[in-house]
């Protein structure tokens, strides 16, 4: 038995592999992302390699779109909604592995199949973990260890890439909010986003309502080599409140009504230069109007 895992009460153990999970599927969404709007456009989940070979099969985009309008606010793209199932499918295809994966998962995997097989363990503990059900410390050491292989890889991978940019520094990838709003930072969206936009997250507060919200950096950058810090404004430079970290949480007042908060987000590094001159990355996010409070009696 682990020692590790045996000083764990079971919820634990179990939210244990659910980060862990997670974190890998955070990693490979990412990863099969980038390469493949690399390689075939934006909207590579209807590609077509060829007329009789879809990039993705009609039967996994239909799935997928099922998931995303059942959940849209969970799934905000259609990479969110992919199974580790359809990563395996990815990463294991012949032509795919050749064209994107190989140098990749190779030489800290034998080869695909042996890729295969890994994913196929964490699968059935992914599934007892959906489903509530008990697993044992084997299954949560498999878990990890097999999730930590891959996330190993795909770090090196990314390391490897830093080393080619002109700024290796971190960045914001994602941000989420208190009313289930989910916000991918990519290139097209990056430092500007304006949640007073019609067919943007609707956020709508009103006098006495509290915020809340939380930003995700690029992984790949260990925590302790940056700093987030962020501030709220109203009415020019006013501020309702400024603080450091990755969640922004403030209560709007009777003196904020009819002015549009805006919120600052800026992401500095430890080293002496920076990508910005004095930061590195930075997201501006500009609500809605603040509302009078409702009245109970007038």
């Amino acid at each position: 038995m682990n020692t590790l895992f045996s000083a764990l009460s079971e919820t634990e153990l179990r939210d244990y592999c659910h980060h862990n999970i997670d974190a890998f599927e955070s990693w490979v969404r990412r990863l099969i992302d980038e390469l493949f709007r690399i390689k075939y456009g934006s909207d590579y989940f209807n590609y077509q390699i060829s007329d009789d070979l879809p990039l993705i099969k009609k039967e996994m985009r239909q799935r997928i779109e099922q998931r995303m309008s059942d959940n849209p606010t969970r799934f905000p793209r259609k990479i969110d909604a992919i199974l580790i199932e359809d990563v395996m499918y990815f990463l294991c295809r012949d032509d795919l592995y050749a064209e994107h994966f190989k140098n990749i998962l190779e030489p800290f995997f034998s080869g695909k199949e042996e890729a295969r097989k890994v994913l196929e363990r964490i699968i059935p503990i992914r599934n007892k973990l959906s489903h509530g059900n008990a697993i044992s410390y084997h299954e949560a050491e498999q878990c990890i260890c097999y999730t930590n292989d891959f996330i190993a890889v795909f770090k090196h991978y990314y390391d490897s890439l830093g080393k080619s940019r002109e700024y290796n520094v971190p960045t914001f990838i994602r941000i989420k909010d208190c009313f289930g709003n989910d916000v991918i930072v990519d290139s097209t969206n990056q430092y500007k986003i304006y949640f007073t936009f019609p067919l943007g997250p609707k956020v709508q507060l009103r006098s006495g309502d509290s915020y809340k919200l939380w930003v995700e950096t690029d992984p790949s950058f260990d925590n302790t080599l940056y700093e987030v810090s962020w501030g709220v404004t109203y009415y020019g430079n006013n501020i309702i409140k400024k603080g450091v970290g990755k969640t922004i949480e403030f209560a709007v007042e009777n003196k904020h009504v009819s002015y549009s908060p805006t919120i600052i987000i800026v992401l500095t590094t430890n080293k002496e230069w920076h990508r910005h001159g004095t930061f590195d990355d930075s997201v501006e996010i500009r609500l809605e109007e603040i509302l009078p409070p409702i009245e109970e009696t007038y």
